[in-house]
């Protein structure tokens, strides 16, 4: 293991001195090209990548990092949460954004003064948006582009945009309205896929629990780059890119984007999508529990398109019409299938 990858590994799980931990955090932000600690850095984030309510770990990456994130320096920047996260949230909120920072340049706030000198930063909030499940929501952001964003999704941003792009990161789904500067691309960052526009509409899908990620666009011009392999490729209107992380699998093809952001005035629309992964939109939707006591469904896919303002038990009787043998029982805020 290399020297970095060593210290990298150590600073993530161990507690160390703050004058050491502010000489690591300075080398883990320099914007010079660093393959193997950016590796090391991934590598972390996969590990921990896993988090669910049952798993306790996000409590000890939580305390490990608050420290470094809630630094009172002048030279860190502040950060900011708006609502309350669930344990998994948390864990997502504070380690991915650090490690997003740390890799890749997505969320520098340095500027050097000259090669030889320390990097300094201007001060700035951090700002993490969460909307409950439930919930959708539409907000503004500080260069004037609209964002949709849906139920149990994050985003997170700076207060101010002030390097030459505008970076945001996206874990859920959420459309955007990019306002158009030619000469600060906006750039949205997934754990999968990063996307690249001037000044256009566009969807991006990227649940830590789905089975797929997309990005579907709507107007002008979209740039996606494929995290994994770094593989680049340009939509056009009323095309979308797919990429399955089980099997790196990549798929653009032609659709009417409309439909994937249906979802900002309360529709759903499902192109042939797996049960359990209708199950898990409902969830999110309807701020329920679903419970599945049986793997008849296990294969099932659907195509099925429901109207704005359906209740849940509109769904589940459409449902049953698409999958006659489907049976269910909707409880307060749970739901069984039998």
């Amino acid at each position: 293991m290399s020297y970095i990858k060593q210290i990298i590994n150590y600073f993530f799980r161990h507690e160390i001195s703050g004058e050491l931990r502010q000489r690591v955090y300075r080398r883990l932000t320099s914007p010079a090209n660093d393959k193997e600690r950016d590796e090391a850095l991934k590598q972390i984030w996969k590990d921990l990548g896993d988090v669910t309510l049952q798993d306790t770990s996000w409590k000890e990456a939580y305390r490990r990092l608050r420290p470094v994130l809630q630094e009172s320096s002048d030279s860190r920047p502040a950060i900011r949460m708006q609502q309350p996260f669930r344990p998994w949230q948390l864990a997502a909120v504070w380690l991915l954004p650090f490690l997003m920072l740390c890799a890749s340049g997505y969320f520098y706030f340095f500027s050097p003064r000259t090669a030889e000198t320390e990097m300094i930063s201007t001060p700035i909030s951090y700002v993490q948006h969460s909307v409950a499940t439930g919930m959708r929501e539409k907000m503004v952001l500080p260069d004037g582009s609209r964002v949709w964003l849906n139920a149990g999704s994050i985003l997170i941003y700076p207060s101010t945009f002030m390097t030459s792009e505008r970076n945001v990161f996206l874990m859920g789904e959420g459309f955007f309205e990019v306002k158009k500067d030619s000469l600060h691309p906006f750039v949205v960052s997934t754990r999968y896929l990063n996307l690249q526009v001037l000044g256009t509409s566009f969807n991006v899908s990227a649940y830590p629990d789905a089975a797929k990620v997309t990005a579907t666009l709507e107007t002008g011009s979209l740039n996606v780059r494929v995290c994994p392999d770094s593989v680049s490729y340009v939509l056009e209107p009323d095309q979308q890119l797919a990429y399955i992380p089980a099997t790196h699998a990549i798929e653009r093809r032609q659709v009417r984007a409309s439909d994937y952001s249906e979802w900002r005035m309360g529709g759903l629309f499902f192109d042939n999508v797996a049960f359990e992964e209708i199950l898990r939109v409902l969830e999110r939707t309807y701020g329920v529990k679903i419970h599945i006591r049986t793997s008849a469904y296990h294969n099932q896919k659907i195509y099925v398109h429901f109207n704005k303002g359906e209740s849940l038990e509109n769904i589940f009787q459409i449902l049953k019409l698409v999958i006659p043998e489907l049976e269910y029982r909707i409880t307060d805020q749970a739901v069984y299938i039998e």
